[in-house]
């Protein structure tokens, strides 16, 4: 489980590395320009960041090991934030949202890492919350080389979650976005989630967008793939309301109506496990509590 593999090595023509974790197929994100480095999001285990700092500092470099400058959180579910004081020296930026949580929101998102940490075998007993060198709460442009990296905080997934866009790979990591298309892993609100998705299609359009890298599993790597991702989520969250104001208007209990959105998107095809049944499960229970009045 340990063992992370090198999705995108990078080239001096292609200076981008995604490194994924043997743990829910965790994607991190590597860019590099001359003796510079930022990551996104560092990595579940150790050897993950290793080969992650391994990756951008020494693909196609002209002398010496380049140095990792940024070090970039994009929200602050724990599998996030992991690794972020790994690169001595680096810039940490978070969005202000997860920057400023609430000492028991701090200790909430600690405790869910604390108990992940003793199924995985991890010992990191001294771990704490990020301490950000900046914090961001609209677009925000950092240097990496002599190329141009945006932070941009996009709520939906979460109330602090950002996606990364690099404009000279016409590349965004999408951080918890369209990581498993049909399936939104929507965390806070559903009308939120709803309006990423709307930024999430006219932003790729109009920059073009090439590739999107989710933070789990596989990148959607054409214009028609990107769009096809948010259809298919568009499309879900459409079944779920349908479903929901449909038990809502024969009156059924919350729980009834919960149980039939479950089957309505079940129906759609695949995801069909635990996982995403638990994930189909809260994704209902938070449509209807947006439709209750």
């Amino acid at each position: 489980m340990k063992t992370p593999t090198l999705v995108h090595a990078g080239t001096r023509q292609e200076p981008w590395v995604v490194v994924r974790s043997g743990f829910w197929g965790f994607q991190s994100f590597g860019f590099f320009d001359g003796e510079e480095a930022l990551v996104v999001d560092p990595g579940i285990f150790a050897e993950d960041m290793a080969l992650l700092e391994t990756a951008v500092c020494t693909r196609a470099t002209t002398g010496g090991p380049r140095r990792v400058r940024h070090v970039v959180v994009t929200h602050a579910h724990h599998d996030h934030l992991r690794g972020w004081n790994s690169y001595p020296g680096a810039e940490v930026s978070l969005p202000r949202t997860a920057a400023e949580k609430s000492p028991a929101a701090r200790e909430r998102i600690l405790a869910a890492k604390a108990a992940i940490d003793t199924r995985l075998e991890i010992d990191d007993p001294e771990f704490a919350y990020p301490v950000a060198d900046r914090v961001f709460e609209s677009e925000c442009a950092l240097t990496v080389g002599h190329q141009e990296v945006v932070l941009i905080p996009l709520p939906g997934h979460s109330n602090c979650c950002s996606v990364v866009w690099f404009p000279s790979i016409s590349t965004l990591y999408s951080a918890d976005y369209l990581v498993t298309p049909g399936l939104p892993y929507c965390r806070w609100e559903i009308g939120a989630f709803r309006q990423a998705l709307d930024w999430l299609g006219a932003f790729c359009r109009r920059e073009r967008v090439q590739r999107v890298w989710p933070s789990h599993y596989v990148g959607h790597t054409s214009p028609l793939a990107i769009q096809t991702a948010i259809a298919k989520d568009r499309t879900y969250l459409e079944v779920l309301e349908q479903a929901c104001q449909t038990g809502l208007r024969r009156e059924l209990k919350d729980a009834a109506v919960v149980e039939a959105a479950e089957r309505a998107v079940l129906a759609l095809g695949g995801h069909h496990d635990r996982a995403g049944r638990l994930q189909h499960h809260d994704n209902a229970k938070r449509m209807l509590a947006c439709l209750k009045p």
